[in-house]
C-alpha cells in the first residue's frame, strides 16, 4: 500500500513542506515515485517519519539522525554501539525532561489547590 505526501501528512500530523525537507536532506532513503515524480509513501516510510518526529522532538540532529537510521549496519565506521549510545544520549534527556514536566506538574497542582483553598475561605 502506498501514500500520496497529503496523506502521509494527515496520519502523522507534519506539514507536507517538512517532509520535503527530510526527503532532501536524506533521511527517506529509497522513497519511490510515481511516473509523474511525486513521492509515494509506504509503510517502513511512514515508521521512519514516525521515528524522525520521536528523534527532532527530543533534539536530535539531522546529522545524528542520518547516522541512527541510514547509515548501513554493515558500516563499520560507524558502529551499533555509537549509534546504541547517540539514542541512549536522547533517552537520558528525554528522562530529565520527564522528571522536570513531574516537578512543574507538582507545582501547578500546588497552585490549584493553593487557589482552591482561598475560593472556599471567601466563600465562607
Amino acid at each position: 500500500m502506498s501514500f500520496t505526501i497529503n496523506e502521509i501528512a494527515k496520519k502523522i500530523n507534519m506539514s507536507t513542506d517538512t517532509i520535503r525537507y527530510y526527503d532532501k536532506a536524506g533521511l527517506l532513503p529509497g522513497l519511490e515515485r510515481d511516473e509523474n515524480g511525486y513521492r509515494l509513501f509506504n509503510g517502513t516510510d511512514l515508521y521512519n517519519l514516525q521515528m524522525i518526529q520521536c528523534f527532532k522532538g527530543i533534539g536530535m540532529s539531522i546529522k545524528d539522525m542520518k547516522k541512527v537510521m541510514i547509515t548501513p549496519l554493515e558500516d563499520t565506521t560507524f558502529s551499533i554501539e555509537h549509534r546504541e549510545q547517540i539514542v541512549k544520549e536522547q533517552r537520558e534527556k528525554l528522562l530529565e525532561q520527564q522528571e522536570q514536566i513531574s516537578r512543574a506538574l507538582q507545582l501547578v497542582e500546588f497552585k490549584l489547590a493553593r487557589y482552591a483553598e482561598i475560593k472556599n475561605n471567601l466563600t465562607k
